[in-house]
């Protein structure tokens, strides 16, 4: 569990299923800071792995801030958050070790080759447990045990499926293939299954949280937000478990680099921020107008949908093997009425009460093209308006229908607002 003293890690990046990674570089720890070297390979290749920060040029480069446990901000992506530190923090704790008393390369050697996107650490010393079950509605109730303090039976399992799990709720990692098997592994799927997370409901969440997700996937799809592949899983009782395609694992093998926006800018997630840094950091880093417009898109959906845990840890860019970056799929969308009643990210300065006209001039200042905004506003505005069908369609109850639908009547009153 422990790295020895002085080791350095060895970063590779995983693209391709059933070869060796790509050497990446070298990682240590000097003073509380990480210090990353490069590897020959991503230098001669210019591979903009960190895709703002720490170009692929020769020598040491520091981690910029200790925001990130003195790490580079895209590597601490890799760390779990949320549901995943909690299942390794108790799973560790069976081992005698405290994950408080770790430092960051000794957290990432735990993380090995079952982290988020491409990124594989080595020694890995990821402690490995065989599945004792694939009921997920045993999962789901002992995650609850979990998440209330009791020891879950199944907590080794949870840990061996979180997949790099980050956020509050908690989720599994498993493999669907064209027939409806499922399939679970501590790394890779099996050949012929693809990647999802399945989500089971947190302590605050409603009860009919499943259903809430799936209807805000279908709405975001109709809104026209790119997002992976959905579905609503049947439980034995009670509403359904909401299950995403995972878009760090592509349907051909092998895995994309992933980095957050939080990650990418160096910006904790759990501090303010705004959709002008969001829509900079993604001109910036994919150069494409298109993904602009998404991000933009994207804004207006969190908006008008009343979605306000919009964090920088809620959006990322994925980069394929040949250096190129792209916004990565909308995901966790749901009804979140965020801290304070307050967006993460504010628009135009505005969190609570935002408006047309700010989100307007927030575009014009990224030159988006005034009629398309308003275009997306229109769309964006209808597929919103279709929440109650959405709701019927999901199985989202009656309560939560009429929560969700008074907010959405709420917040367009204010962005109506002159």
């Amino acid at each position: 569990m422990r790295l020895a003293p002085g080791t350095p890690l060895s970063i590779g990046l995983a693209f391709e299923a059933g070869v060796d990674p790509l050497a990446a570089g070298r990682l240590a720890m000097d003073g509380g800071l990480s210090q990353l070297e490069w590897s020959s390979d991503v230098i001669a290749r210019r591979l903009p792995v960190s895709p703002l920060f720490y170009p692929p040029e020769p020598g040491l480069m520091a981690a910029r801030t200790r925001s990130f446990n003195g790490m580079h901000g895209f590597l601490a992506d890799s760390l779990p958050d949320g549901w995943g530190n909690l299942l390794m923090r108790r799973r560790l704790a069976k081992f005698g070790v405290d994950i408080g008393a770790l430092n960051a390369l000794e957290r990432l050697a735990l993380v090995g080759d079952h982290g988020r996107g491409a990124l594989v650490y080595q020694p890995s010393t990821t402690p490995l447990d065989e599945v004792e079950t694939l009921d997920l509605d045993a999962l789901a109730q002992d995650a609850d045990a979990i998440l209330t303090g009791e020891e879950g039976q199944l907590a080794d399992t949870l840990a061996g499926l979180a997949g790099g799990s980050g956020g509050a709720r908690p989720k599994v990692h498993v493999g669907f293939d064209g027939l409806g098997n499922i399939a679970v592994g501590q790394g890779e799927m099996a050949a012929g299954y693809a990647a999802w997370l399945v989500k089971f409901r947190g302590p605050t969440d409603p009860v009919d949280i499943g259903p809430i997700e799936e209807a805000y996937a279908c709405m975001a799809q109709a809104a026209g937000l790119s997002i992976s592949a959905h579905r609503l899983l049947p439980a034995k009782s009670g509403p359904g478990y909401f299950a995403t395609r995972r878009f760090d694992r592509p349907d051909t093998g092998g895995r994309l680099h992933m980095v957050s926006l939080a990650g990418a800018i160096e910006a904790p997630s759990d501090a303010p921020s705004s959709y002008d840094l969001f829509l900079r950091a993604t001109r910036a880093i994919t150069r494409r107008a298109d993904d602009v417009s998404a991000a933009f898109r994207r804004m207006i959906f969190n908006v008008l949908a009343c979605n306000r845990d919009d964090h920088t840890r809620q959006h990322a860019y994925l980069m394929d093997p040949n250096g190129e970056w792209r916004l990565a799929p909308a995901f966790d969308l749901t009804y979140a009425p965020g801290p304070g009643g307050e967006h993460y990210l504010d628009i135009d300065g505005e969190g609570r009460h935002p408006t047309w006209a700010q989100a307007n001039n927030l575009g014009k200042t990224h030159g988006l093209d005034q009629k398309r905004m308003v275009a997306m506003v229109d769309e964006v505005a209808g597929a919103v308006a279709d929440w109650p069908s959405q709701a019927r369609l999901a199985g989202v109850g009656r309560a939560s229908t009429q929560l969700v639908r008074e907010a959405h009547r709420r917040v367009k009153a204010d962005f109506d607002a002159a």
